[in-house]
């Protein structure tokens, strides 16, 4: 049994142990606030499983090839960081690769596993991360069939486990059909229970950690960009962490021609929303790579 990592009453354990030997052990109280189940979280069935060991195994044998290929090439990027500056240009994230190369060479698995993985593990499983821009905010992107929806719902479970705080998984294109349904004048008589965008907006806003999936799939329709907006903002001011997946990086939604999210005009969230921290869905050496072969 598992108490809250902070509970001063069981450190941890979930369970009191009374000073006299010949008293039964309690309880702690504080399981009670653990965190909920796979299907409290609202995790598709397909991801109630998640976690990061199962993601990490599953992402080696996917990437097996691939890393047996960039794993040979490290020490190009070597040869370039022992380069002058003034002969090969100024290498924008200089540091970041020299923290990428250092890390390697203890485990190599940290040049394959996708690019910003690593921080997003460590900060759902052991709450370590400095974030940039103040906000708890993580946007993970790929390509269909990437797993980045199964790395933000490892990231949920593992979260929630750690803090013993509540959270929840939404898909926003069925979020997105059912603020439509909302509204009159939609008209496909699926909202019978005649909720608002107020019903299905406010409980989104208080879970202590969101994952927005398919962020990038909301519907056209200007009310429904509004009140997706309007919970960002939400969880913006309240500090709450938030994971959000897509296809492409934010700076994709300002190229998409009559996206509703730039019809908003909103151009502090689109400038939260481009300092999110990343996590792409390719192997961490692979940009790398893609920079120096430009």
């Amino acid at each position: 049994m598992k108490g809250r990592p902070d509970c001063p009453r069981c450190q941890g354990q979930g369970l009191v142990f009374d000073p006299d030997p010949l008293k039964p052990v309690r309880v702690c109280g504080c399981t009670a606030d653990l965190a909920p189940d796979a299907e409290t979280l609202g995790l598709p069935a397909r991801y109630r499983e998640a976690d990061f060991a199962r993601f990490w195994k599953w992402w080696n044998n996917v990437q097996a090839s691939t890393a047996r290929t960039l794993l040979n090439r490290v020490g190009e990027l070597e040869d370039l960081l022992a380069c002058p500056p003034e002969e090969v240009g100024e290498l924008e994230g200089r540091e970041d690769l020299v923290k990428l190369l250092a890390a390697l060479r203890k485990r190599p698995e940290h040049g394959i596993r996708p690019a910003g993985a690593e921080s997003l593990s460590q900060w759902a499983t052991a709450g370590k991360h400095k974030f940039r821009h103040g906000w708890e905010l993580w946007w993970i992107h790929g390509p269909a069939q990437s797993g980045r929806s199964t790395l933000a719902a490892a990231a949920l479970r593992a979260w929630t486990e750690r803090t013993g705080r509540g959270g929840r998984f939404v898909s926003v294109r069925t979020l997105s059909q059912a603020i439509k349904d909302s509204y009159y004048d939609v008209r496909s008589f699926q909202n019978q229970a005649f909720q608002s965008v107020r019903d299905l907006i406010e409980p989104l806003q208080e879970p202590a950690l969101l994952v927005l999936d398919d962020w990038d799939r909301m519907d056209s329709d200007l009310r429904v960009a509004a009140a997706l907006a309007q919970l960002l903002d939400h969880r913006y001011s309240a500090e709450l962490p938030t994971i959000l997946t897509a296809a492409g990086p934010p700076e994709a939604l300002d190229r998409r021609e009559n996206h509703p999210l730039a019809r908003l005009d909103d151009s502090s969230l689109l400038e939260r929303l481009r300092g999110a921290e990343r996590v792409e869905m390719v192997p961490a050496l692979k940009p790398w790579f893609d920079r120096v072969e430009r």
